[in-house]
């Protein structure tokens, strides 16, 4: 499997370079050359590391089987609270959760952040680079604490998070503060997550900037969803998940994803190309609702003002990996190169609407509220506001088969806001708030 960039056709790189590099030097997103057909069938009855082993296998083709296996091991063990890795939560008829916060810092990045270090690990000894690593991240909120746990104490990297400030929860902030190795370093910017990431970009680079990293013998890269590396162990819950809740192979399953990036919902997009039967794969926004309106007019215009919402990780206005989607469905270099650069310049461009297939919905604060206070109501279970924004859609608009709605983070990291909806009083301390939530929900604390 070689990799190429979403903006030009000329060069293609392994795996591992792809993987070390980030983002191509033309500035564009590396995917695969092609996306395989798949008998998934044959992975039936697979637990999620053996999945994860053989979709590996495939994506890195530069890695040996040993290594992979290797990786796997040490990505999906006992650092998640259930041996499947994600959690499926029968709700009500038609509807599923998958539950992906059950790792180190109780969100979805864990899964694939849990495996970046040991893909760079391999990665370097697959290219015989000695040099240390210096991983630039900017963050809306769970990919920081989920990259810093994954990265701490690791000898052969440095990691440097920016996040928003104002622009994440209590306990996000409070545990990217918290940190147990130097190596590790979290920074808060005047902006929105759009202005952390465009920054971050813009250093992968910089020359002067490489040159003086280079000087102290630094590499530089990223552990964002536009590293492919953060890409591929996403797609291993979407197929796990068929599996789990489909008795027959071929029947269809629709997935309704909330999204801040996009690179949960390509993962999904991905396998179906390859031959997963899902059905609908539904795109939800909160209030920052520029992805629903792209994919239901084909004009993307980040040309607003963001709103800072319950559900930070997804106040983004310019999401990334809407470039690998558009090459995805075009296979044009040049249009895509052009169609970012429109972007960058203009805030601003259009695609032909016919041609996108996601279908798309948005999740007033009102109904995240009452979504929120709703399903603990009727079902004892409690939610973060994340995933009301996809359950609301779900219940809003039915699809034509059942569904898997994505659950991205835990209640627990989001109490104020749970609370809130609920209607109860609200502790100024975040423990109380835990143990209030604790008290709700019952069980066993993350």
């Amino acid at each position: 499997m070689r990799y190429r960039s979403t903006r030009s056709d000329h060069v293609t790189v392994s795996a591992s370079q792809a993987i070390l590099s980030g983002i191509a030097p033309d500035g564009g997103l590396f995917v695969p050359e092609i996306l395989p057909q798949i008998p998934f069938q044959n992975w039936q009855g697979h637990r999620f590391q053996e999945t994860a082993e053989e979709l590996f296998a495939i994506f890195l083709t530069d890695f040996s089987r040993a290594a992979i296996r290797d990786i796997v091991e040490k990505s999906y063990g006992d650092n998640f609270d259930d041996p499947a890795v994600a959690t499926l939560h029968s709700l009500e008829k038609g509807i599923q959760i998958l539950e992906l916060w059950h790792g180190p810092t109780l969100a979805f990045k864990d899964i694939a952040l849990q495996a970046l270090p040991h893909l760079f690990s391999q990665a370097r000894k697959v290219q015989g680079i000695r040099e240390r690593f210096l991983i630039l991240t900017a963050t809306s909120g769970d990919t920081g604490k989920a990259a810093m746990a994954a990265f701490e104490g690791t000898e052969d990297s440095l990691l440097a998070v920016f996040y928003p400030d104002g622009g994440v929860s209590e306990l996000q902030e409070i545990q990217m503060l918290t940190k147990s190795h130097p190596n590790v370093q979290a920074f808060a910017l005047m902006g929105n997550f759009d202005d952390c990431q465009r920054e971050v970009k813009k250093l992968m680079r910089k020359q002067d900037f490489l040159m003086q990293l280079d000087r102290h013998s630094l590499r530089l890269t990223s552990a964002n969803s536009i590293n492919i590396g953060r890409l591929i162990p996403q797609m291993v819950y979407y197929i796990q998940a068929y599996f789990r809740t489909r008795p027959r192979y071929g029947q269809p399953l629709s997935v309704i994803v909330p999204a801040g990036n996009a690179g949960n919902v390509l993962a999904a997009r991905y396998v179906k190309a390859m031959g997963l039967p899902l059905g609908e794969i539904r795109l939800v926004s909160n209030s920052n609702r520029v992805l629903f309106d792209f994919l239901k007019s084909g004009h993307y215009d980040a040309r607003r003002e963001l709103v800072k919402t319950s559900s930070p990780s997804m106040d983004i206005l310019t999401a990334s990996n809407m470039e690998r989607y558009l090459h995805l469905l075009s296979g044009d270099a040049r249009l895509v190169s052009f169609l970012m650069e429109e972007l960058q310049g203009e805030g601003h461009f259009h695609f032909d609407r016919e041609a996108l297939d996601l279908t798309a919905g948005w999740t007033s604060e009102e109904e995240v509220k009452r979504t929120i206070r709703e399903t603990f109501a009727d079902w004892g279970y409690l939610i973060d506001p994340h995933t009301a924004v996809a359950l609301a859609s779900a219940r809003a608009r039915p699809l034509d088969s059942p569904a898997l709605v994505v659950s991205t983070a835990s209640p627990y990291k989001f109490g104020r806001n749970v609370l809130e909806a609920l209607g109860l009083e609200v502790p100024a301390a975040i423990l109380d708030q835990i143990r209030r939530l604790h008290e709700l929900a019952g069980g066993e604390l993350p």
